[in-house]
């Protein structure tokens, strides 16, 4: 092989590699412009936990959950939330003695999961919450629960309750 062929077979590959990292960066960045974020604000003029959406793009399918020594609990199913929007989590009140984490989805069905506990918020890419059914009666839905309904307990989250 000569010194040409050489040059040749280089440039090409170092061309196709180039277009496969651009093509992949171009897809993350896509789906990071439409991604919805969702935290958990507590909210002391309301007097109640806030669920809001900082991401650029809708969360569906959301499902609000509690979480005490190491089990989640309490799943209750809440409205879509568009871009910078936020739905009031009046049932919880301003409890801090339970983790809370958020389940939900893109318009592409992409799942993702938001948690708090021990004063850290997180954002995960898939379901980190158990799969509970929408004919399983344990979930409510938001209209559904009144405030104070939650059974608590002195426990507090720590982070390393949210970890996988």
């Amino acid at each position: 092989m000569n010194a040409a062929t050489v040059i040749a077979i280089v440039s090409v590959a170092i061309a196709g590699s180039s277009f496969v990292v651009n093509l992949w960066l171009g897809q993350r960045a896509a789906v990071r412009a439409r991604k919805p974020v969702l935290v958990f604000v507590d909210d002391p003029e309301r007097q109640c936990w806030v669920l809001h959406n900082v991401g650029n793009g809708p969360a569906l399918n959301v499902l609000v959950a509690q979480r005490q020594s190491g089990q989640w609990y309490n799943p209750v199913r809440v409205p879509p939330l568009g871009k910078d929007s936020v739905v009031l989590l009046t049932w919880l009140g301003r409890i801090n003695t339970a983790g809370l984490g958020a389940t939900y989805s893109d318009f592409e069905d992409r799942r993702y999961t938001s948690t708090l506990g021990g004063e850290r918020s997180r954002t995960y890419e898939g379901n980190r919450l158990p799969d509970w059914s929408d004919s399983d009666d344990e979930i409510r839905r938001y209209w559904e629960v009144r405030p104070g309904e939650v059974v608590t307990s002195s426990w507090a989250a720590r982070p390393s309750d949210f970890e996988a």
